[in-house]
Order: structure tokens, then sequence, then C-alpha cells
């Protein structure tokens, strides 16, 4: 027997563990070109044109060759190509109508994983393997396929596989900001440096990436410097801009200007300890010299100090360490200790004309202007148009009753001699609004308004008819989006004695009884000489009021101050 012969019967090396080898065995067969059709996730980079013309030029001399058949699957009523994309695309255009192939029955998922194994050796890109992967590898639900599975599944290791999905997610995202045909980068180690930065920075910084041609080396500068400037504080996140501080680094890092980063670091470090530092809730006392009386007030001074630092045109480090200074000082001078030894000098008698000088500047140093919004207790007032956007927005949805008193009515006449009304909005707000205009324009009113009416009623005045500029009568209409309480008289008197500014006091007591109870809200559009509020104050409501006059705004804030003796907050 000869050598060879000997070697036959014994067995191979490989033949040690062929229990674990398979061979797929794979009948080809002739499928018509027309029923064809390209995986639309195959090549997503797009098909080379040039491998295209090189087959189609081997094709015509040689042949196709059956030994290198497509691989399909079938796929509504023909056949989706897995591999062999530009073989089909060359023969196509050579005039083949019918293509050997080798069909598959394969789920959308492994004709996915197909689509990469298929060129993964020759012909696949690392930016094609992750997008691939994203697509296999589903995230947020049941997961058919982990990255470590996927990566087996290719002989790749996870780390790579990871990068490369990374760099597509990146890709795949900017790819869908930008405009059609717009030049998208697709070198993976560049995508995948941007893609560590916050998801807001991808598009700016790939186009910086792409506009000045980065180098890998300057990207990594960037994408770290960048990657810096961030905090977990949302107040502190409020303060700025964080991508343009971010575009302003990278702008820098260009320039040759590396500092930028390390300065805004620092001012952030700055800005989130001395925040740290601060209470959430301080109480504040303060010797009131016009009313002498020691008031206090609740004060969150993390949110004073961020809102000081919001009024600077350009926060530096050195405005941020002043404001904490001046929190700490406000904590330490607000203490009721030292609102007692205030009170105690200008109670002494032998201080008298310094306390009503104090009293004095106090009361100058007060400025109601147009557009402020004040705190009077529980109630606000807003030293503006009563039906103006800011007004209706401020008000609470669940107001009780509305008020308006429109002397404006008159006051702002159109083209055609009638009345404005821009109040509508009150309906939603209040669950009942009273409107009283001027007798003259009643009927030009309800033609104007469409809130839903409900009812009518007349307050009786004890004058006589002319004297007050009213009438002998208050009209006063009803709109509610419900029915309303007609136990509720609708006719009465009021004494004309009561009259201040176009309403009394026991005209509107009456309505508050009528139809809020006790800690319910009311709305009322022009506030006049604060009627409402001092209402609002002695029968607890709270009450929202808009006046547009700035002086009969500080009246009603110092009325109301001398009744509750305590002090109005401008907000």
């Amino acid at each position: 027997m000869s050598e060879l012969e000997a070697d036959n019967d014994a067995p191979l090396a490989w033949e040690v563990n062929s229990t674990n080898l398979k061979i797929n065995e794979a009948k080809v067969v002739l499928v018509p070109v027309s029923k064809l059709s390209p995986h639309p996730d195959n090549r997503p980079l797009g098909s080379s044109e040039e491998k295209v013309k090189q087959l189609r030029n081997f094709i015509s001399v040689d042949g196709f060759d059956s030994s290198h058949p497509l691989v399909v699957r079938p796929y509504l009523n023909g056949y989706q190509i897995i591999e062999g994309e530009h073989r089909f695309r060359a023969a196509k255009s050579l005039g083949y109508l019918q293509l050997p192939c080798v069909i598959r029955e394969l789920n959308d998922t492994e004709a996915l994983i197909q689509l990469v194994l298929g060129n993964v050796q020759t012909e696949s890109k690392p930016l094609e393997i992750g997008l691939n992967a994203l697509k296999v590898v589903q995230k947020g639900g049941q997961k058919s396929y982990t990255i470590t599975d996927y990566a087996k599944r290719l002989g790749m290791g996870e780390t790579t596989v990871r990068r490369y999905m990374n760099a597509s997610e990146v890709y795949q995202f900017v790819k869908n900001q930008l405009p059609e045909g717009a030049n998208i980068l697709d070198e993976v180690i560049k995508l995948e440096e941007i893609h560590r930065c916050p998801q807001a920075d991808w598009v700016w910084l790939h186009d910086t990436t792409v506009k000045n041609d980065l180098s890998k080396t300057q990207v990594v500068e960037i994408s770290q410097a960048i990657r810096e400037i961030k905090t977990d504080n949302p107040a502190v996140y409020s303060l700025f801009d964080f991508m343009k501080i971010r575009q302003e680094i990278a702008e820098g890092i260009l320039k040759g200007n590396r500092g930028l980063g390390e300065m805004y670091q620092d001012l952030l470090r700055t800005i989130e300890s001395s925040y740290d530092n601060l209470d959430n809730q301080i109480e504040l006392y303060e010797y009131n010299v016009m009313y002498d009386s020691i008031q206090s007030e609740s004060l969150n001074l993390k949110e004073w100090f961020v809102n000081n630092l919001k009024e600077l045109k350009n926060i530096a480090k050195q405005a941020v360490l002043e404001a904490y200074k001046d929190a700490l000082q406000m904590k330490r001078g607000s203490s009721k200790d030292e609102a007692e030894r205030t009170a105690a000098y200008f109670r002494d008698k032998k201080n008298a004309k310094e306390r009503e000088e104090q009293e004095r500047i106090e009361k100058q140093m007060r400025e109601v202007k147009a557009g402020d919004w004040w705190q009077l207790g529980n109630h606000f007032l807003f030293c503006g148009d009563g039906a103006s956007l800011e007004f209706a927005q401020k008000i609470p949805n669940k107001a009780t009753l509305a008020y308006c008193n429109p002397p404006y009515l008159s006051e702002s006449l159109g083209a055609n001699n009638e009345v404005g009304w821009s109040l509508d909005w009150l309906a939603q707000k209040a669950e009942v609004v009273a409107v009283s205009p001027e007798t003259d324009q009643i009927q030009q009113f309800l033609r104007l308004t469409q809130m839903p009416y409900r009812w009518a009623m007349s307050a009786q005045l004890s004058v006589k008819k002319g004297e007050s500029g009213l009438g002998s009568w208050i009209f006063t209409a009803l709109f509610s989006n419900r029915n309303l309480d007609t136990r509720v008289k609708d006719t009465w008197r009021v004494d004309s004695s009561d009259l201040q500014g176009n309403k009394t006091q026991e005209f509107l007591r009456y309505l508050l009884e009528s139809f809020t109870r006790e800690h319910e809200i009311i709305i009322d559009t022009y506030a006049g000489l604060g009627t409402a509020f001092i209402l609002a104050e002695s029968m607890h409501r709270v009450c929202y009021g808009a006046e547009v006059n700035p002086s009969l705004c500080k009246e009603i804030i110092e009325k109301w101050e001398e009744m509750s003796k305590s002090a109005a907050r401008k907000l």
C-alpha cells in the first residue's frame, strides 16, 4: 500500500470536529429581472457606479457567471436582492431578462444582517456597517439582537461595532437636518468624536468640520473642550446659551485662542458653588417707618441670586462674586434682631426728625411705572391696560368673578363712532363676568361682545338724575357659560355718597357677596381707585386688578398698605 493510500484511511485533522460543520446547499434558479428589486437598506452611502461599470465590461465579454448567483428573498410579488446588487444593475443595463438566483427565506432582521455579511470582507464601509447595526439592534423594546450578538455574527469586535454605530448615528442625524445634496462627512473617526458631544451640537460641529476641513486632531481638541461646558443645575443652565458658548470656544480654538474653554469652566464652577452655598428659603425682616411695624417676607435666596445674574448684560466671574456677596449681606442684614434694633432707633423721640425724613424719602423712592406688577399681600396689581395680553396671561384660569367698569369704551370710539371692546377672554377666565357700561353705551356694547349673556342687574342711585354723571342707576350685564342663581335680586339701591371713581363700595360689595365666597379669585380690569382691592382684602377674597394710570396705581398701593399695615412688593 502506498503512503498516499494509507493516509486516505486515516482521519484528517479538520474531520475531528466535523459534527459542528455544515454545508447549506443552494439551488440556483433563473428569475425574471422584472421581479427583482434591490433592498432599500443596502448600500446606504450609495452604490458604486465605477463598480457597476467594471462588472458591465466583464459580463459583456464573459457572460453572467452562474457560479456567482444573486441571493434573493421572496418579497411582496417578487424577490428582494440581498447579495449582488452591483451585478444586477450591470446585467440589467446590458439587457438581461433573467438572472441566476439563490432564493432564501429570510425575515427582515436576518435580511439586514445578510446585506452586510455578503460584502463585509470586500466592499462594506465602516459607516455602512454602523447604519446596518442601528437598524438590527433594536433599542427601547424587546431586543431581538444585542450589539454583542451582532458583532459575533459579523466576526468583529463589539467595541468596533459600537464605534461604527455612534458614527452612523451622527451621520443619520445630520443627514436628516441638512438639505438634499449637502456634503456630509463620512469619516468614522471624526463622526464618532462628534457623537461624544451633546446632540444639540452635532450639526454645527459637523458643518464646522466640513467647512474648515478639520483634521482628526482638531476635531478631538474641539470636542474635548466643548464637552466640559455643561451643568446639571437647571437654574445655572438658564443663565446661558450653552450652544453659543461652545461655538465661541470652537472658533477660538481655530484662531489659536485656547483659553476660552478654561475661562468658561471657571465661571460655571464659581456660579455653581455660589448657588449651592445659598439657602433655598430665608425670612427677611424689615422695619417699615411709614407704618411703624416690623414686616417679614419669605425669599428664595438661590432664586434671587440667579435673577440678579440674569439682569447682567455679560456675566463675568467678578460680577458673580459680587452678587453672591450681596446675597449673603442681605441674609445677615435682614435678621429679626436687626429689624428690631432699627425699630427701636426710629421709635426714640430723639430721632423724630430723622424718622420723618426717612418716611419722606421712602415715599419719594417708591416709583410705580407702566408695565410693573405689584403684589399686595395675596392680591396682584398690574400697572397697565386690563385688556392687554400680558394681564390676561398672568391671571389664573379659575377666577370666580370678573368685573369691568370700562370708561375707556367712550374713549376708544372707532371710525363709525362705535365703542371698543376686547375683553371677551374674561368669559374663559371667570365663572361670571359682570360689565357695567355707561347708559348710552349699553346697546353698542351688547352688540359687540360675543360672551354668553345670561342676565342683567340694576342698582338705583339715591341721587338726582345726572348729579353723579352716571344717571340714576348702574346697569350691569352678566355673562357666564353656566346658568346663574336667579335667587339673587336683580335690583337694589345704593348710596351715592359711596361713589368712588365711577364705582361704589356698596355696589361692588353686593356683587362679591352674590357671586363669590372667601378665598376665591376676582378680576378687576379697571381698578380705578382700588375699591375692588380694598373690598377683597376686608372680605378675604383674592383680587387680580389692572390700572393703566401709574398715579392711581400708587394710590391703590398706599391705600392697601395703610389698611393692611403691610408693605406691597414690586415683582
